[in-house]
């Protein structure tokens, strides 16, 4: 088994950000479709080898989560005071999430405004992070199998429906304010009690 240096991981990632900053950036400015990977290899100075090392398409380089994600969401999600709410916890991982990818997430909603086809379009990285957020959640709540998932589920469907909403020129900010309605709005009457 080869382990990878600490050096060579830190190269990966940083080739991963910015084969993705480059094709989100070009594909924001002229829109999914007049974006090939020819012009992001060319552009963030790659080969295609390079590309399809990390990228499966055009669409992956898009929606494809950052290799750093997963420890971000663990960090999150245990960061969470003991005692806290469940509903109180989920808001709150939701907004450090998406505060702590804020730039990514206002490129990917440009570029989604741009080419409206990609608009329904989604990756596993959602599914993934639910995952994760169920697991967390089942074990610090001890909740029955179908209210753990009503709640996660609702809180998927708040932000689900917030993204859509969001005015990218609002910022990061815009789309916690349309969490927080959100979050509000779903907000069951019980779910204050709904705690670890």
């Amino acid at each position: 088994m080869v382990v990878s240096s600490p050096v060579r991981e830190r190269k990966k990632r940083e080739t991963w950000r910015l084969v993705h900053s480059t094709a989100l950036r070009l594909m924001t400015e002229r829109g999914f479709d007049a974006v090939s990977v020819d012009d992001i290899v060319a552009a963030a100075g790659v080969s295609r080898r390079t590309f399809f090392n990390y990228f499966a398409d055009k669409e992956s380089v898009v929606f494809d989560p950052d290799p750093d994600d997963a420890a971000l969401w663990a960090a999150l999600l245990a960061g969470r005071p003991p005692g806290e709410p469940l509903w109180s916890s989920l808001r709150e991982v939701l907004v450090g999430y998406t505060g702590a990818t804020a730039e990514r997430m206002l490129l990917q909603r440009r570029v989604r405004l741009a080419s409206p086809e990609l608009s329904g379009c989604s990756r596993e990285v959602a599914d993934r992070f639910w995952a994760a957020v169920r697991e967390w959640a089942a074990a610090r709540t001890g909740l029955d199998p179908l209210r753990l998932d009503l709640t996660v589920n609702a809180a998927r469907t708040v932000l689900n429906t917030a993204c859509p909403h969001w005015d990218a020129d609002s910022g990061i900010a815009g789309l916690h304010e349309l969490l927080g309605a959100g979050f509000d709005f779903v907000h069951p009457s019980h779910s204050e009690r709904i705690s670890s």
